[in-house]
């Protein structure tokens, strides 16, 4: 089996678990605006290692290299490769993360 097979069942698998329970926690605090989850902030800790697991799955089906080799080949570039992709990742985090913020303000705001 492929490298990008594995880590795209990976991705899929530990994405379905996190989104049931991200969905579960959102349809408790629907219901009851109140509800915390039991143990406070590190419910959420426990609720993030589904998503920590896709996240590495999808870097694994993107790229085709064993997330245990990815260290090794991070630290094979030139300084100036690493500044590069590290900012180009960084830059994608802000648009995506202030895009959605744009798109949901734009879709709760009633248009």
């Amino acid at each position: 089996m492929s490298i990008r097979l594995k880590g795209f069942m990976q991705f899929a698998a530990s994405g379905v678990v996190f989104s049931l329970m991200l969905w579960w926690f959102i349809q408790q605090r629907a219901a009851n605006p109140d509800f915390s989850l039991p143990g406070g902030p590190f419910g959420l800790l426990v609720m993030m290692v589904p998503g920590g697991f896709a996240l590495a799955g999808l870097v694994q089906s993107v790229t085709g290299v064993p997330f245990a080799d990815l260290s090794a080949r991070w630290n094979a570039l030139k300084g100036w490769q690493r500044g590069l992709m590290g900012f180009g990742v960084f830059a994608s985090c802000l648009l995506l993360l202030f895009g959605g913020l744009v798109a949901y303000g734009y879709l709760t705001s009633g248009g």
